[in-house]
């Protein structure tokens, strides 16, 4: 089979063009704590990011079935069973909490990469696993990438399915309004098929 030329390039986020360098959900929690209105129990930051780490672990099967539960859904059942009321909306939280943690690096010659594809007028998109909205994650890669061009970027929260789902894939193809010969997709990892 020969490769062609093609005609737009989807790349996973994590470990193709961006790294997760820290992963300090206390400094998530400190940053969205001064909006806490409501905390009848007292919690401090110590206390919720025990709570955190239990709850969230509760969604570890989630995963591991290759679904994907939104970051703020997550959170709504963090904040309800703690009784904790906020100044500002649920995906308010989460967005602070995205900016605080993860610390983000990008991948060596990703930016690179980027301009060559825009200059070599290869569209480029994004479909990754993130627990975080594709709006959250585009937003991030916006401000990594000032220069990119991505014409979308697909979270798995989005869906709520994670890859190597066929479904993902397909809606990227669809949103590209190309035919799948035409695209490739660029990862960290090669798994083919569905699980």
């Amino acid at each position: 089979m020969q490769l062609t030329k093609p005609k737009m390039i989807i790349f996973d986020a994590g470990r193709t063009l961006i790294n997760y360098k820290e992963i300090n959900i206390r400094k998530g929690i400190e940053a969205y704590y001064p909006y806490i209105i409501s905390n009848p129990h007292q919690y401090t930051v110590e206390e919720i990011e025990k709570y955190d780490d239990e709850i969230f672990g509760s969604f570890d099967p989630c995963r591991e079935n290759r679904f994907e539960i939104p970051m703020e859904n997550k959170l709504r059942l963090l904040f309800d069973l703690l009784e904790l009321q906020f100044s500002i909306s649920l995906n308010e939280v989460a967005k602070i909490e995205w900016e605080e943690d993860p610390v983000i690096e990008t991948v060596n010659h990703a930016a690179d990469l980027l301009h060559w594809l825009n200059g070599a007028k290869i569209r480029t998109a994004v479909i990754s696993n993130c627990d975080y909205s594709g709006n959250l994650l585009q937003e991030k890669l916006n401000k990594i990438f000032p220069e990119n061009q991505f014409e979308f970027v697909i979270a798995s929260s989005d869906y709520g399915v994670m890859k190597p789902n066929r479904y993902i894939f397909q809606a990227g193809i669809v949103k590209s309004g190309l035919e799948a010969k035409d695209i490739w997709y660029v990862g960290d990892k090669v798994e083919l098929g569905e699980k």
